[in-house]
């Protein structure tokens, strides 16, 4: 049993483990029976009206926290209420630049409730094709309710990124809804069109999302499409047939190895436990047509550095042991094979000297001068002001010691 611990403080909900999955089997293509987002229809025609152009500033770039707002009609507000996972039809503002959009809640354990403070869904061309606002066709809006700091994501994915691996861009928002203040938001870049430009050669590939905690690359039934550009599920099944094989040497062809090692390595150097080496969760799977490879993509990294907030009362005390990232499939085949598992352990070795050279300690502090006083003045977060402050204290003792605790674990592990 594990408890999954939902960011209001009056709740909590329990969700059982699965102790068994089923094999792959032939099925129709998984694209025909997987969900879609249920687009609800439009307050105005949007042929009415073409939007104003959108700010002349980047989502991304520099960081800062934008004031943003969004304007629900109560017809579509309480349509949330009823339905959170359906669009609706918004306005969203920032300065004097107002434009229509769509949005919905998003999130699983982390889902908040519209009049609490809901992760969102913001789609600004789902109206108009092809309208941007800050150069964004999308975007997303995280409550950031598990971390005590709403530093985490920033600081897991810029890292991340410093290190050559696909992951999102991030900034930050203070939101106000229909004229109420919800608070300090992180602005995290969804893994589409533009994300996959960026970070790949051949961006026409097919994105898989694990749908469901447990779900491991070989249950179709449980792997969500987001993009399905090669119209079949070929690839996917093949890498399932492998992911069963007991053998890592049918996997290898069938992976980027070096983004493989990489991603398998970064996960556990900063203890990013709900993950899909530790916890089989929060990842997306891209494959690559052009090289007939797949690539893992990390997201939701608001359970890092050791931090499970329901079970420990301080960060750097869970899933430290980088041995232990071994639960989905494919990275335990890795564990198993002596040359991968060599190369698992000299990337580890490689990341904390990374990690020391970062210097996140410094970074930690440098964001709680530049974005303390938005985190405790945010009226619907979940935690405190001395909760804040003790996990800054300790996301700078993790990035000061990890280091030598890694150099530690792979001195044995060779």
């Amino acid at each position: 049993m594990w408890i999954l611990l939902s960011c209001s403080p009056a709740t909590l909900t329990l969700g059982a483990d699965s102790t068994s999955l089923p094999t792959i089997q032939e099925s129709e293509p998984i694209l025909e029976s997987l969900p879609i987002d249920s687009i609800g229809p439009a307050d105005t025609n949007p042929e009415d009206s073409e939007p104003p152009d959108g700010p002349d500033e980047l989502l991304y770039e520099p960081e800062r926290v934008l004031q943003l707002s969004i304007t629900l009609t109560s017809a579509n507000y309480n349509a949330l209420r009823r339905d959170g996972h359906s669009f609706v039809d918004a306005e969203l503002s920032y300065g004097t630049w107002t434009g229509p959009v769509q949005i919905h809640i998003k999130g699983s354990s982390t889902w908040q409730e519209i009049d609490a403070k809901p992760s969102l869904v913001v789609d600004v061309d789902n109206l108009t094709p092809g309208f941007e606002f800050m150069g964004e066709e999308k975007f997303y809006l995280h409550n950031q309710c598990y971390d005590p700091s709403m530093y985490s994501e920033r600081l897991s994915y810029s890292f991340y990124r410093e290190q050559g691996y696909p992951a999102s861009r991030l900034n930050f928002a203070r939101l106000t809804l229909n004229g109420e203040d919800y608070g300090f938001y992180s602005i995290v870049e969804p893994h589409e069109d533009d994300f996959l430009q960026l970070w790949f050669d051949d961006p026409d590939g097919n994105l898989y999302e694990n749908a469901e905690a447990y779900c491991d690359v070989w249950d179709l039934r449980c792997m969500e499409v987001e993009e399905n550009d090669e119209g079949h599920d070929d690839a996917i099944r093949a890498l399932g047939v492998a992911a069963q094989s007991g053998d890592f040497g049918e996997v290898l062809p069938l992976v980027n190895y070096s983004r493989f090692i990489d991603h398998m390595a970064l996960e556990a150097s900063i203890s990013h436990w709900d993950s899909y080496s530790y916890d089989l969760s929060n990842y997306q799977l891209y494959h690559e047509p052009t090289t007939d490879q797949w690539t893992l993509l990390t997201q939701s990294m608001d359970l890092d550095f050791g931090w499970r907030p329901w079970s420990f009362p301080t960060c750097g005390r869970y899933a430290m042991d980088p041995g232990t990232y071994t639960m989905g499939a494919l990275a335990s085949l890795c564990a198993e094979d002596p040359g991968c598992h060599a190369d698992f352990v000299a990337a580890v070795e490689r990341f904390a000297d990374a990690l020391e050279s970062w210097d996140g300690g410094s970074r930690v502090r440098e964001l709680d001068a530049l974005y303390g006083a938005e985190v405790r003045s945010d009226p619907r977060r979940y935690y405190g002001n001395s909760d804040y402050s003790a996990h800054i204290s300790c996301l700078q003792d993790f990035f000061e010691s990890r280091p030598t605790q890694l150099r530690e674990w792979a001195a044995t592990a060779r």
